[in-house]
């Protein structure tokens, strides 16, 4: 299996699993312990960020299909390196929180949720360090030229202004 097909094929596999984090992550905005307030931060900061890094996992992997390096350069490398950082990060803390105070019937949700979402955590910082090393030389020299910390840096404060939280 050539890089590129596997590069598709985490893509893919992450897409999935942010997929089913969604809809595991919708169930559980009705439920009776988000709606009443007892998971605060953990299930809104996931609602917050999840849908951005599932509509740009789907748009990048269609977009892989289609061309020779797309996927391959360096902003999707730092898109899936932030991602999968911050899925990790956010799955961790719905974990962690449905471990500590859930005891109900919504607890599948939030458990699927969260182990959808490390799952494609790890497969982007995956996917993301591959990149780095397979990069097509056209692409890389950005990477000679500029610091990777750069990039990563910038790509956070961008994602801070579109965001609003800046």
């Amino acid at each position: 299996m050539s890089f590129r097909t596997f590069n598709w094929s985490l893509l893919v596999f992450s897409g999935i699993l942010e997929l089913v984090a969604l809809y595991c992550l919708v169930c559980l905005l009705y439920s009776h312990c988000v709606l009443g307030g007892e998971y605060g931060i953990s299930v809104w900061a996931y609602t917050y960020f999840l849908p951005v890094f599932t509509a740009q996992t789907l748009v990048l992997m269609l977009f892989r299909m289609c061309g020779q390096t797309i996927g391959l350069d360096p902003i999707a490398t730092v898109f899936n390196l932030i991602s999968g950082i911050m899925c990790i990060i956010l799955a961790l803390i719905l974990l962690f929180s449905m471990w500590a105070h859930c005891s109900n019937e919504f607890a599948i949700f939030f458990f699927v949720s969260g182990s959808c979402g490390l799952i494609a955590g790890i497969l982007h910082l995956c996917n993301g360090i591959l990149c780095l090393f397979f990069m097509p030389p056209e692409e890389a020299y950005v990477l000679h030229e500029c610091c990777i910390l750069h990039f990563v840096f910038s790509n956070i404060h961008f994602l801070y202004v579109m965001l609003g939280i800046i």
